[in-house]
């Protein structure tokens, strides 16, 4: 988007309606139709439009992911989960490199889109067949390494390894993963031309639903292909080697195709560290997951909607973070832009701020908690619909557990909030770091922010969780309390 225009002293900016333009001297002061109340209402028509934009998203998001813990929790009952238990140790890894690549590839997409570059459609195709190339090519080979990272750290904890539980773990999570790649890189594409179309911000609202339809999508996938080929390992191995060997083909093609695109070239470069990185994040949440289920048998279900929900959360504002940066500053030079216009989804509006205030706010929680920066302020939004998402999720999960016949005991619904606030605040202030550092260091935060983001999310949100549990049992409590 083109920056504000400076002639004659004066910017002018358009306001949130986008029609009404205000002039600002270079004082930064406003004129007479530029007062504070207008701005006060423009603050409180923006809160508004996060709002009416991110909390529908994030609560369909929040269904999905209340849909892949009610199905993990079925699933890890099944023979290969019990026979093979390194797959609980994949199940978060695998998810969490997934919606990864699928937040990464909503947050380039939403940045293309606000900067008009998916308006031509030259340009549209080449975006859209580059990303579809490169989330493939990165599917194929997180694929292989969360089954890799999944035994090891499971034979590091146990007594021994079997070569066929990890040929079982590489072939059922490669074949799983690249599926979902293909379907959820179209409805991404589909969803962001449709928020473009609808004057929507794609920020607000693909990362969430790229979350919740990775999740489910792929651990039924995960499960429906680990069972299968587990039911035909005792008679025959060729499936499993076939599927290995073909993958393994496919993902050097699809790397040739993304590196020879303009527009993807730059991931292949830069987004390998921070997806492996997350891995090996998520997995240690996966270590840790492992071994709460064994002790809190009723954690399953609320693992990965905690995990997800704040990793939703965080996604958004990075995204909003990212394209900010793209829209106002230059990557390469390793500054953070200052005193920039405010962007929403209809357009500019003047934010009145010191000449040396950065456009985005340091990562700590006295920035993100006191400041009247924009974007601290977004966060503060974000954060508060963690509250009632985290009660919609809850009743859901209890009410779904207990056919409609219990309530969701107090006890646990306020150790279970105040679970996912720690969560989700630690995350915005490690988003905000995290978005900041790799601008200085001239990465573009959208290949690179959300896998660090939404993988501390696993392991913040698996060890809050945990310590619920562990507080709600020393306590004397459950989850469910009589009927309802």
């Amino acid at each position: 988007m083109d920056s504000p225009h400076v002639k004659g002293g004066y910017r002018k900016l358009v306001d949130v309606d986008g029609g009404a333009e205000a002039k600002q001297s270079p004082s930064g002061r406003s004129s007479s139709y530029g007062q504070p109340s207008k701005q006060s209402t423009g603050r409180i028509r923006e809160v508004a439009s996060v709002v009416q934009e991110v909390f529908p998203p994030f609560l369909l998001a929040g269904l999905g992911m209340v849909a892949a813990g009610l199905l993990l929790r079925k699933v890890h009952r099944w023979p290969v989960f019990q026979e093979a238990d390194e797959m609980l140790i994949l199940v978060p890894a695998l998810l969490g490199l997934k919606g990864n690549l699928e937040m990464t590839l909503a947050a380039r997409l939403s940045t293309h889109a606000n900067l008009g570059h998916m308006d031509a459609g030259g340009q549209l195709f080449d975006i859209v067949v580059g990303n579809v190339a490169v989330v493939l090519c990165q599917a194929i080979v997180v694929g292989f390494l969360a089954s890799l990272v999944a035994v090891a750290l499971d034979t590091l904890t146990a007594d021994g390894w079997h070569a066929m539980h990890l040929l079982l773990l590489s072939s059922s999570a490669v074949t799983a993963a690249s599926t979902a790649s293909v379907l959820l890189a179209a409805v991404m594409i589909l969803i962001v031309l449709m928020a473009r179309r609808f004057g929507i911000n794609p920020d607000n609202v693909a990362s969430p639903i790229a979350g919740m339809l990775g999740d489910f999508c792929t651990l039924g996938l995960l499960a429906m292909f680990a069972d299968l080929y587990w039911s035909t390992q005792l008679e025959c191995l060729w499936p499993q080697w076939m599927a290995n060997a073909f993958f393994c083909v496919l993902a050097p093609c699809c790397a040739r195709v993304a590196f020879r695109n303009k527009h993807t070239a730059s991931v292949l470069r830069e987004g390998w560290t921070p997806v492996i990185l997350s891995m090996l994040l998520s997995s240690f949440g996966g270590l840790i997951l492992k071994h709460a289920v064994r002790h809190f048998v009723e954690l399953a279900p609320f693992a990965p909607v905690t995990n997800g929900a704040g990793g939703n959360l965080a996604a958004v504002q990075s995204s909003r973070l990212s394209t900010d940066l793209h829209s106002h500053g230059e990557l390469g030079t390793g500054v953070i832009p200052g005193k920039p216009p405010r962007l929403t989804s209809k357009g500019h509006v003047p934010l009145h701020v010191e000449d040396d205030e950065p456009l985005t706010p340091t990562g700590t929680f006295s920035a993100l908690f006191k400041s009247d920066n924009h974007h601290a302020c977004t966060a503060r939004i974000l954060i508060s619909l963690a509250v009632p998402g985290a009660l919609c999720f809850v009743f859901l999960i209890v009410g779904v557990r207990s056919q409609g016949s219990e309530w969701p005991d107090p006890l646990f619904m306020v150790l279970y909030i105040c679970a996912v606030l720690m969560q989700v605040s630690l995350l915005f202030v490690a988003a905000h770091g995290i978005v900041n550092t790799l601008w200085r260091r001239n990465i573009n935060p959208d290949n690179a922010a959300i896998p660090y983001v939404t993988s501390l999310g696993d392991v913040v949100g698996t060890t809050c969780l945990t310590a619920a549990f562990c507080v709600l049992q020393s306590l004397g409590g459950s989850t469910m309390d009589g009927p309802a």
